[in-house]
This record gives C-alpha cells, sequence and structure tokens, in this order.
C-alpha cells in the first residue's frame, strides 16, 4: 500500500477515536450533572426545591436530637447540607445554561440595546451574590431555605422571559415568512 495512504488511514483513526472520546466524555459528564433527570426537560430546579427546604428545616433534626442520638442528628444534617450545596450547583448551572441561551437569542434579535445589556449584566451580578452568600451559610451550616427561595424564583423567572422571547422571535419569523410569501406571490 502507499504510505500517504497509511498515513490517511492512521489520521482518519486517530479521529474517529478523539471523536469517540470526547462523545464518551460529554455523556458522561452530563450523567453526572443530570443523573436521575428526565432528558425531555432540563430545568428542574422548581420541582426540586420543596424538598430541599424540607431537608432544611430545623423541625427533623430538633425531632432526630430528641428521639434519636445527636450523632444521628448531626450525621444527617451535614448530608443534607451537601444535598443542600449540590442543588445550588444544579441552580447555578441553569442560570447559566440560561445566560448562555439569551445571549444567542440577543444575536437573533435586532433590538438588542445597551439597556438590556445592561440589565443582564446586573442579573447576573445580582445571582453571584446571592450565590456566594447562600454557599457560605450553607457552608458554615446555616439553613437558608427562604433565599434558596427567592434564587430558584430568579432562575424561574429568567426562564419565563426566555420562553417569551423565542415565542416572539417564531412570531416575528412566521411574520417574515408571510410577508415574504405575499410580496412573492403578489409578483409573479
Amino acid at each position: 500500500m502507499n504510505p500517504s495512504l497509511w498515513a490517511f488511514l492512521g489520521i482518519g483513526l486517530l479521529l474517529l477515536a478523539l471523536l469517540a472520546w470526547l462523545s464518551f466524555a460529554r455523556r458522561h459528564r452530563n450523567s453526572e450533572v443530570n443523573s436521575g433527570a428526565r432528558p425531555e426537560r432540563d430545568w428542574q430546579h422548581i420541582s426540586f426545591l420543596p424538598y430541599i427546604q424540607q431537608a432544611l428545616a430545623n423541625s427533623d433534626i430538633e425531632f432526630l436530637k430528641v428521639r434519636g442520638s445527636p450523632a444521628l442528628a448531626q450525621r444527617i444534617e451535614k448530608e443534607r447540607r451537601q444535598i443542600a450545596l449540590k442543588y445550588l450547583q444544579a441552580l447555578r448551572s441553569d442560570f447559566d445554561k440560561l445566560v448562555d441561551f439569551g445571549r444567542a437569542l440577543a444575536v437573533m434579535s435586532p433590538e438588542v440595546q445597551l439597556a438590556q445589556e445592561l440589565q443582564s449584566f446586573r442579573l447576573q451580578l445580582g445571582f453571584a451574590y446571592r450565590y456566594q452568600l447562600i454557599h457560605a451559610r450553607l457552608a458554615l451550616g446555616i439553613a437558608p431555605s427562604n433565599a434558596l427561595g427567592s434564587l430558584s424564583d430568579m432562575v424561574s423567572g429568567l426562564t419565563v422571559r426566555m420562553e417569551e422571547a423565542i415565542s416572539e422571535l417564531g412570531e416575528r419569523a412566521a411574520l417574515g415568512s408571510e410577508l415574504s410569501s405575499y410580496t412573492n406571490g403578489g409578483v409573479s
């Protein structure tokens, strides 16, 4: 066989191996982040919020201290804080995805103005501040269940705004398509 053909086959196999590795690594990373997540719905934070708030409630821990052992109550409280931290990380991931999605929508929308960009920046700063505050409180053992709810509401509000923007872009595209077909139909 020709040496250049061997080189071509070698490079092709190397690229296929790299593609397979990247595909596996991405799928593995997504399964770690979204373990147990339904594939049709990526934004699940709102459905888990009541469970996280219940896990952070003092009543359960107090009950365990009285009826069980203080060591058991302390261990369960620590585990619940770890779960709340994972929930907080998932909220951050959802927020980051929405911000990235918003940037992509802004590129498609011709009416993006400086005021909207500043509002987005302010929202990101507010989220980052609240996120760090809640993270610190959880790390210190303080249960910020109300603060988690307000952070979840921020992400939910951003989700609603993204859905409205998509709907508006869809309506504009449909209107533009109708106008284009009308003008093309009227010319011929």
